[in-house]
């Protein structure tokens, strides 16, 4: 499942990346929070016990309220307008210090401790990120507006990931999403309107719209809101730190740029380690007990 969800996130970032090169970011992200919400709630509500629970997920406004902000529309609004500002890669390897975000967000406010092991593979791993970050290998400048702007989207979606275990474990994410998604595109449409009226989608834009809506990010959100709540928030988004490389290679596959260098590599393997150490449950041995007699 971690591999997954993150060939799977890798897809959204190449794919989100190729869009808003020639269509507005909120338009992309409305488009494909649409799109999403309109294919799960059809799965959902294709039997009785899946529209029962999109009743019960819908019973709580101020729930679905507050996530669809931090997790969907908040987080969206905020890593697409980034993008066309500092690039696809480097965006996303700012998000990707979500685990360290992760860690402090539950201590601080949620009162999970992560323990010595995983919070120095979460710095570990970002700070192998980070690195790569120092490479320069994004094409895209460095700007102050869109660094703050995918900071904050980061600690958005680090809160989310405890508030939506905390409130919503007790239903399947396939009933939670659509109602979270419905509430997210509430919230992106008015952002989005200006944008939309005057210079709206091409056909084509559209297309990958829909692709990138129905294709690649409902499969995506269902596996990472199944390891939240299997894993929790820290484990998932350590899993995710390996998109950042992952997008590399793929625009090296799609030759959008050069084949990665030694220390790319190098960084990679050192935030693989990180990664392991967040999420590889280390083997406890257990020595059998001799009976009295």
């Amino acid at each position: 499942m971690p591999a997954v969800l993150v060939l799977l996130l890798s897809g959204t970032w190449l794919l989100s990346g190729a869009l808003v090169t020639g269509t507005d970011p909120l338009i992309v992200a409305v488009g494909r929070t649409a799109v999403c919400c309109l294919v799960l709630t059809v799965v959902a509500a294709s039997s009785t016990s899946g529209r029962a629970d999109l009743r019960r997920a819908a019973a709580r406004p101020a729930t679905v309220w507050l996530l669809g902000l931090l997790g969907f529309a908040g987080y969206a609004a905020g890593t697409l307008l980034a993008i066309p500002r500092i690039g696809t890669s480097l965006t996303n390897l700012v998000v990707a210090l979500m685990p360290c975000a992760s860690v402090a967000v539950g201590a601080l406010f949620f009162g999970e401790r992560s323990g010595p092991r995983k919070a120095a593979g979460a710095a570990l791993a970002c700070a192998a990120a980070a690195g790569y970050a120092a490479l320069g290998a994004d094409a895209g400048d460095l700007d102050a507006i869109g660094l703050l702007l995918v900071a904050a989207a980061t600690v958005a979606f680090a809160v989310y990931g405890f508030l939506y275990r905390n409130r919503l474990s007790g239903l399947p994410p396939l009933a939670v999403l659509p109602v979270l998604l419905a509430a997210a595109t509430c919230l992106l449409l008015p952002m989005s309107l200006p944008a939309l009226i005057a210079h709206p989608p091409t056909l084509a834009a559209t297309g990958g719209i829909v692709v990138l809506g129905a294709v690649v990010y409902a499969p995506a959100y269902l596996v990472q809101h199944r390891l939240i709540l299997l894993r929790g928030p820290v484990f998932t988004a350590a899993v995710q730190l390996a998109v950042p490389f992952t997008v590399r290679l793929g625009d090296w596959a799609l030759d959008t740029a050069p084949a990665p260098s030694l220390a790319e590599l190098l960084l990679l393997a050192v935030c693989c380690a990180g990664i392991a150490l967040v999420t590889v449950r280390p083997v406890r041995s257990s020595e059998p007990v001799a009976s009295e007699g």
